[in-house]
């Protein structure tokens, strides 16, 4: 007995009951917005893009070299200061504990998702139009109610994968302020998206720098998503050739496969309509797809536990 505690508490899965211990918190944790770190960042970033960004009057290249001089005065002081504070900290588990916690926030997203399905089932259109705006970043005012809950899932499976399990990834690798270092360049880039005109070019820089750190991450999470719904019908996707067109339509087919849905599509964003491709599966959106998708989403999240414990077990057995 004393030795399977010893085991379960070794150095190698403490970073797993951390993880576990977090993502239970953050998901029963009331944490108001407005007093939310990342609030603050999202702030800072407006800020500092109205006082330096001015389309009518800079090049395209002048934009890219203003984006990319506004992120890095907004990460590095903040990258240096956690850094610091991780040094000098006395219990650094603690710490890494609370910056992956600040970094994880996701609820947002299930919370909206449920509004949204409320509203719908209620045929109260305009609000489910103005909980979905909270989420998603194309027009809404037009949009049919099957419309809405296509953008809505498309916005939790892209939010998972980017803005949920990318954490996750970067937090094994790195630990929590690598973690949180990745969401705050995550948040820029929503801030700064380059699917707006006026950010076009000046979101341009981050926007990069994001896609490499998404790009392994975005993947894993798509799989993850695969095994926990329905294994055949993603692996099909997977080796389709639609896939590889970018790291969207890649979360987009493999989920939808999965699913069994069809997404992507067209799409207006500052009132110019862009045509995306459809992907995924056969069948028509319907609205009880979106809790379907949730709770694909949350057996993911338990595929990502167990394989992560399975590895952190199999380290502390190859180093005995």
């Amino acid at each position: 007995m004393n030795n399977l505690v010893n085991t379960l508490l070794s150095a190698h899965l403490l970073p797993f009951w951390v993880l576990l211990l977090v993502i239970l918190t953050e998901r029963y944790l009331l944490w108001p917005d407005k007093y939310h770190p990342i609030s603050f960042i999202k702030l800072l970033a407006m800020g500092l893009q109205a006082k330096v960004l001015a389309p009518e009057r800079h090049t395209a290249r002048q934009q890219k070299i203003s984006g990319a001089l506004a992120s890095l005065v907004l990460l590095l002081p903040v990258a240096t200061i956690l850094l610091v504070l991780k040094y000098l900290s006395e219990f650094p588990i603690f710490f890494e504990a609370l910056m992956l916690l600040v970094a994880l926030r996701f609820q947002d997203i299930p919370k909206q998702t449920r509004r949204v399905t409320a509203a719908l089932a209620k045929q109260h259109k305009m609000l489910a139009r103005q909980a979905l705006s909270q989420i998603v970043l194309r027009e809404t005012d037009k949009m049919s109610p099957m419309g809405m809950v296509k953008a809505n899932i498309e916005s939790q499976l892209l939010r998972y994968c980017y803005q949920y399990c990318s954490v996750v990834f970067w937090y094994i690798l790195t630990g929590g302020v690598g973690a949180l270092i990745y969401r705050l360049a995550y948040e820029l880039c929503l801030c700064w998206n380059h699917k707006l005109n006026t950010f076009k070019y000046f979101g341009w820089p981050i926007r990069k720098v994001v896609n490499i750190l998404q790009w392994l991450p975005s993947k894993l999470a798509c799989l993850s998503v695969v095994l926990a719904v329905n294994l055949s019908q993603g692996a099909k996707a997977l080796f389709s050739r639609i896939s590889y067109q970018s790291t969207h339509v890649f979360v987009l087919n493999l989920c939808g496969a999965s699913l069994g849905i069809e997404l992507g599509g067209p799409a207006y964003y500052d009132q110019q309509k862009i045509r995306g491709i459809k992907c995924g599966g056969a069948r028509q959106i319907k609205l009880a797809d979106n809790a379907r998708t949730m709770t694909a989403i949350n057996h993911a999240t338990w595929v990502w536990l167990v394989l992560y414990f399975l590895s952190c077990a199999l380290g502390f057995f190859i180093s005995k």
